[in-house]
């Protein structure tokens, strides 16, 4: 990670309790807004980043605003995996997957490069549930004895379409 990441990951260490919105950390870091996303992207691949629309602690504005995330049991990858187990049949992106969860974009790549492996998530690429839009996205399996009554389901229905 660069030096801007480490130093915003620092001061939100500083500032634990506390979110802040991209113009105030722009400012503060003497950083483009694209140079905070790119910073602030880094830096959820290395610690848990909460993104929420609530106040800033700097100017006081109600913003799409991070901070470090630091009220869970669970972790980010624990999160994203009942998240998408919760919502079976559906699929999203990891875009959708973040703002549903208050999470930021690189905490949840990191969960879900974690997840790939897992006989419990599904990936593909198709269109999101949540955005409609076509591109890779995550969801939850179903159980073996569900797909196999779907399919016996699917089957029964194809014979009495044919008669």
């Amino acid at each position: 990670m660069g030096s801007e990441g480490d130093e915003i990951l620092e001061f939100l260490g500083q500032h634990a309790d506390q979110q802040f919105c991209s113009a105030c950390l722009a400012f503060e870091f003497k950083l483009s807004f694209e140079g905070v996303d790119i910073a602030l992207a880094a830096a959820g691949h290395q610690v848990a980043l909460r993104e929420s629309r609530a106040q800033c602690a700097i100017c006081g504005r109600r913003a799409l605003v991070t901070g470090l995330e630091s009220n869970h049991d669970r972790s980010p990858a624990e999160r994203v995996l009942l998240f998408l187990l919760d919502h079976r049949g559906r699929v999203f992106c990891h875009v959708c997957i973040a703002r549903r969860l208050e999470l930021n974009i690189g905490t949840v790549q990191k969960a879900v490069w974690g997840l790939r492996a897992s006989s419990e998530v599904r990936i593909d690429d198709t269109a999101c549930s949540g955005c409609g839009r076509s591109q890779f996205v995550l969801g939850g399996v179903l159980p073996q004895d569900v797909r196999k009554a779907i399919v016996t389901v699917l089957l029964t229905v194809a014979n009495v379409l044919r008669r």
